[in-house]
């Protein structure tokens, strides 16, 4: 009978071997397996927390560049105003001095010479002169120096001086007034200044 017990016994030690064994071999399984699912879980998390910040950065880059444009916008709308209001300036000075010029001998002597450029442009005899109120006076000067048969007449479109001849006819318009010459210098003062807002 001891010959039993004891293969009893090494029997039930060879399962319990067994067991430990298996229960070891389960227990690494499981470690390696919770290690690779936490790695594995590490590694999405990173990869979701990547994409977070790949987001977050180029929602604040868009935000930034839109700031930037927005104020460059203002800075040259600033800019802009600025230099208009520099060129207005500067315009009404001119339009002053050409409205102390029109009170002078040598403005007189100008309506001559632009009545005769008139006179030669529009080679016709149904040609109106027109000036402005104040150089209705003048009529006389400029008849005279258009050397031929026209009418004058007073135009509320010239504010500063000068005079505007038109022929029908000849479907010709010629001007020779201040105002002209000032705005054609509003052109030439944009194009020239320097006062130019760049892009």
């Amino acid at each position: 009978m001891p010959d039993t017990v004891s293969k009893t016994d090494n029997f039930l030690k060879a399962i319990e071997k067994y067991a430990e064994e298996q229960r070891t071999k389960i227990r690494s399984e499981a470690e390696d397996f919770k290690e690779k699912e936490l790695n594995k879980a590490e590694a999405e998390g990173l990869k979701e927390a990547y994409t977070l910040i790949q987001r977050k950065m180029a929602r604040v880059n868009t935000e930034i560049a839109a700031d930037l444009s927005k104020a460059e916008r203002e800075s040259k709308e600033k800019i802009f105003i600025k230099r208009k209001e520099i060129s207005e300036k500067v315009f009404e000075k001119a339009k002053e001095k050409l409205i102390a010029f029109t009170e002078t001998d040598k403005y007189l002597s100008l309506l001559g010479k632009s009545a005769k450029i008139i006179s030669e442009k529009l080679n016709s005899d149904d040609v109106i002169i027109f000036v402005n109120k104040k150089d209705i006076k003048h009529k006389d000067i400029i008849s005279e120096a258009f050397g031929r048969k026209c009418e004058i007449e007073e135009s509320n479109e010239i504010i500063i001086g000068g005079i505007t001849g038109l022929s029908k006819k000849l479907g010709l318009l010629v001007d020779e007034t201040l105002d002209t010459g000032l705005e054609e210098q509003h052109e030439w003062f944009y194009a020239n200044s320097g006062l130019s807002v760049i892009d």
